[in-house]
């Protein structure tokens, strides 16, 4: 009897009178309904909670532009200073990964420890094609591409060195803040 309902012996007992549905109300907590009694509101938890993500995502985008553009700037400021990138280069690239490790949340620090290397190598690799395209033609696209790593690589080494540092530091600072959470001490709430 596949789709139908089995019936108990409450149901065979008798015909008994149905109530009408009573109408789903909401509470105050669910965003309906009357303001609650610390005088809050709707008004005010909604333009709270729309503040936090807005916060996440302006320092989110904080550091993506930092983790790209201070290389990139660095890049090409090496680039109209002379041949090749260098010293300009690997400071924004620096500078640039820790900046976006300090203003990344918890969340996005995997994706700075990660993409950071990606970031300077296609940059590097990037500023030194584009600003010199007829030396690297056909077979010279290979050994550029070797150069532009193994002269990329010490950028990475330092870039990911100075993220880690931060996030480290940030790690350390965020546990000891009496405001958050802390660890827990071992005892449940129960004993």
């Amino acid at each position: 009897m596949a789709g139908q309902r089995a019936r108990t012996p409450y149901q065979d007992a008798g015909t008994r009178s149905e109530e009408p549905a009573v109408p789903a109300q909401r509470s105050p907590a669910a965003g309906g309904g009357t303001p609650d009694r610390a005088g809050g509101g709707r008004a005010q938890r909604g333009a709270a909670s729309r503040r936090r993500p807005q916060a996440r995502r302006l320092g989110g985008r904080l550091a993506a532009l930092a983790a790209v553009g201070l290389p990139l700037l660095g890049a090409v400021a090496d680039e109209l200073g002379g041949p090749g990138v260098g010293v300009l280069f690997a400071v924004g690239a620096v500078l640039g990964t820790a900046a976006a490790a300090a203003l990344c949340g918890p969340a996005g620090r995997w994706w700075v420890l990660t993409g950071a290397p990606i970031v300077v190598l296609l940059t590097a690799s990037g500023v030194e094609h584009l600003s010199n395209p007829d030396r690297y033609r056909g077979k010279a696209v290979g050994t550029g591409a070797v150069r532009w790593v193994v002269g990329a690589f010490p950028v990475m080494a330092e870039a990911l060195t100075a993220a880690l540092l931060v996030i480290v530091v940030r790690t350390v600072l965020d546990r000891r803040r009496p405001g958050r959470a802390a660890a827990p001490s071992g005892r449940s709430r129960r004993g």
